[in-house]
């Protein structure tokens, strides 16, 4: 099967730009990337942003479901809790 640049769904194209932008916005990025461009970042900080927009949409859909997934879990570290998916607990750059 071919790959395509084409959404899935078009109406949801805006949202997810939307969302991008929040999640550029809470990595500090959002700044450079209006002044230059997304196609002036470097692919790590593309490849974080993809990340972290997984991670935000995957927490949605258990959440909607109500938490009824093995994947949905809860970590202590520390003295502060931690809540998400199970491959959230492992990823470095939350740390």
């Amino acid at each position: 099967m071919a790959r395509s640049n084409k959404p899935v769904n078009p109406g949801a194209e805006n949202a997810l730009d939307r969302m991008k932008m929040e999640v550029a916005n809470e990595l500090g990025i959002s700044e450079r990337v209006r002044n230059q461009g997304w196609s002036t970042m470097t692919s790590a900080d593309c490849g974080r942003v993809g990340g972290h927009m997984v991670r935000r949409m995957i927490e949605q859909y258990e959440s909607a479901m109500g938490g009824q997934t093995a994947t949905s879990s809860t970590t202590t570290t520390g003295s502060t809790a931690t809540s998400g998916t199970m491959t959230s607990q492992f990823d470095i750059n939350s740390k």
